[in-house]
């Protein structure tokens, strides 16, 4: 009956690791689909960035605001987390 007891905690753990594996497997080989970005829309996407930043750069020195690179950094990074612009010329 010990035994029993044993195989059945044994199996119990071994399906957890094949299960916690699986889920590792999944995490590491998502699959393909439109959530992916080939290399050239990715590039495409960061034409679109670098011009969105630099027509707000433009526009604030236009207005007499000295625009500096730490500034712009700032911008390009805060704009990155907008998406909206990317599906848009």
């Amino acid at each position: 009956m010990e035994n029993e007891d044993l195989h059945d905690r044994l199996e119990l753990l071994r399906r957890k690791i094949e299960a916690a594996e699986e889920r590792l497997h999944e995490r590491d080989n998502p699959p393909h689909d439109e959530a992916h970005l080939t290399a050239r829309e990715l590039k495409e996407r960061y034409r679109r960035l670098q011009a969105r930043v630099s027509d707000e750069v433009a526009d604030a020195e236009a207005h007499g605001h000295h625009v500096s690179n730490l500034e712009r950094s700032v911008r390009q990074w805060v704009d990155s987390f907008d998406t909206a612009h990317t599906a848009s010329d």
